[in-house]
């Protein structure tokens, strides 16, 4: 009987946000007769983990890792451990941190890499340099996914060969449902029974332009005062950000509810969704907007223009075009059925392309070239 292939993940995350969901996901279902997935993280502090307390409720093999600073020698002793005890055959490495000591542990080890690349924020000097690593690091993998066509074409410019690049896009669940925590967002926010939310949700940071969306909102709400803004999720430039609202008269119109973990559910409360990003790998919460039917308003960036179809299911700017995103806000503002429309072309785009079925039959697929070769 030909044995089972083990594949590890590693990854420097205890959050459970979009990358996460897409990992335990695609986890979950590659489990096969064929194929073994683990999940290696590391522990930084003393909190519970996240993600492995996801994984391990689905039943995914985990593995943590004490950790005592972005590139603790001891990591790639423990990882090379791992590796042989659980005759670990091929390992799957996401961001910078797991990108550089995984290289190292497969080295020692003797097994092939691949390496998971969702893109680059820079949203901080300490963050680029980590990245700029990251970006040497690709050049050593034996192969490497994109989460996009947009970061494989980033990818190339490394001088990473294309035979040596996939792309496979993040996925969504559409068969999932959600269901909101207590009362309806409207009530949880103080807002009329009638107002129209446009809505956002990621990390409060520079890449994600969430300036922009203020100034966007103060045209929209001049000509329609039924129109509501909301930008869920947590970060470093949350005060810069309030005294943006507050110098923008925006007082009590634009509102930064704080991070969800009930995200999908509380989008099908909203109207319109928008993303005004600098960059993107691939956007799980475009996917996540699609599913609950909402039209996007979003910036032509990474690769968002492969799941947002300018005109059809949303409508795609420059990051610096404002009046052009407060235009596109206010024609759906305006009509109820149009937004419908789009909503539904956004779904049968990823029920189309974006599937989990699609996704796992790609890496499987990858997994057996790899480890075969």
């Amino acid at each position: 009987m030909m044995r089972k292939l083990n594949v590890a993940h590693l990854l420097a995350s205890n959050f459970f946000g979009g990358p996460e969901k897409q990992l335990v996901e695609h986890a979950r279902r590659i489990a096969s007769n064929q194929i073994v997935p683990h999940i290696i993280s590391f522990q930084e502090q003393k909190e519970s983990h996240q993600l492995l307390d996801k994984a391990r409720a689905v039943g995914i093999f985990t593995e943590e890792i004490s950790s005592k600073g972005p590139f603790d020698i001891s990591l790639i002793r423990n990882i090379t451990a791992i590796i042989r005890r659980e005759k670990i055959d091929l390992l799957c490495v996401h961001g910078y941190k797991a990108n550089v000591v995984g290289r190292i542990a497969s080295w020692l080890t003797g097994i092939p890499l691949i390496a998971i690349s969702r893109g680059w924020t820079g949203e901080d000097a300490r963050v680029s340099c980590y990245e700029w690593v990251d970006r040497i690091f690709l050049r050593f993998a034996e192969h490497v996914v994109a989460v996009s066509q947009g970061q494989k074409d980033k990818i190339i410019k490394l001088g990473i060969p294309q035979q040596r690049i996939s792309v496979i896009h993040n996925a969504i669940n559409l068969a999932e449902t959600h269901s909101a925590q207590g009362l309806p967002l409207r009530q949880q926010l103080g807002l009329p029974d009638d107002a129209l939310i446009v809505a956002s949700a990621g990390r409060l940071s520079r890449e994600k332009n969430y300036g922009a969306m203020i100034e966007v909102a103060r045209e929209v709400v001049r000509k329609s005062p039924k129109v509501y803004f909301v930008v869920f999720g947590e970060g470093f430039l949350r005060e810069e950000l309030e005294r943006q609202i507050v110098s923008a008269d925006l007082g009590g119109r634009f509102i930064l509810p704080g991070f969800r973990n009930d995200l999908q559910a509380v989008l099908r409360d909203i109207d319109i969704f928008m993303l005004p990003s600098f960059s993107e790998g691939l956007p799980n919460v475009v996917l996540e907007a699609f599913a609950v039917l909402k039209p996007v308003v979003a910036t032509r960036v990474g690769g968002t223009p492969e799941v947002v179809e300018d005109g059809v299911s949303g409508f795609l700017t420059h990051p610096h075009e404002i009046s052009a995103m407060a235009q596109h806000v206010l024609q759906l503002v305006e009509d109820p059925s149009f937004r419908r429309h789009m909503g539904s072309k956004g779904f049968e785009r990823v029920q189309k392309y974006f599937t989990f079925e699609k996704q796992t039959q790609e890496y499987e697929e990858l997994y057996l070239k790899i480890t075969d070769s």
